[in-house]
């Protein structure tokens, strides 16, 4: 049993007893969770430290920028990145599929608003692109089934004909 002196009598008391048996003082004690604790500085040190990541970041993207800003700026295009470049916006960023065709493709299909484009890739021929595309769609039975349409396709994104296509 662990013994304190009273602040009041100077007589020893029990770490246990609420009042001093001698003179009747109160004991004041700690709260258990109070006792012993270090100060915490964990989520304010995880917020300076994500701060400073960001900052950082941003002065890296900064300096990455404007160093590849000025090599653009200076130099041109070769005639691959144009080529490659007004093939490209007949293509969507979104998901990769060719736009003429995804329009040829609903047209065709039972359920247009089931359409959903799975891939599409494409070999560049000199004055025209062979374009294919794997979708799903329902069919006539309202099932979902995978499909594909080989078609050749002119440099402005117009379908010219339909080569093949399969289930």
């Amino acid at each position: 049993m662990a013994l304190v002196k009273c602040k009041e009598c100077g007589n020893t008391v029990s770490t246990k007893a609420q009042a001093c048996p001698h003179c009747g003082a109160v004991r004041k004690r700690k709260p258990p969770f109070a006792r012993n604790r270090r100060p915490s500085y964990g989520c304010g040190l995880f917020a300076l430290m994500l701060i400073g990541f960001l900052i950082i970041g941003i002065v890296i993207v900064f300096l990455e920028d404007s160093d590849d800003s000025e090599i653009r700026e200076n130099k041109p295009k070769t005639q691959q990145e144009i080529r490659k470049d007004q093939i490209g916006i007949h293509f969507s960023a979104w998901d990769g599929s060719h736009r003429g065709m995804t329009k040829l493709i609903k047209a065709s299909m039972n359920d247009p608003d089931s359409y959903d484009h799975v891939e599409t890739t494409y070999g560049d021929k000199g004055d025209h692109l062979i374009v294919k595309t794997v979708f799903r769609g329902k069919n006539s039975f309202g099932g979902v089934v995978k499909n594909w349409i080989l078609a050749k396709v002119d440099l402005d994104g117009n379908v010219i004909e339909v080569i093949s296509q399969g289930p």
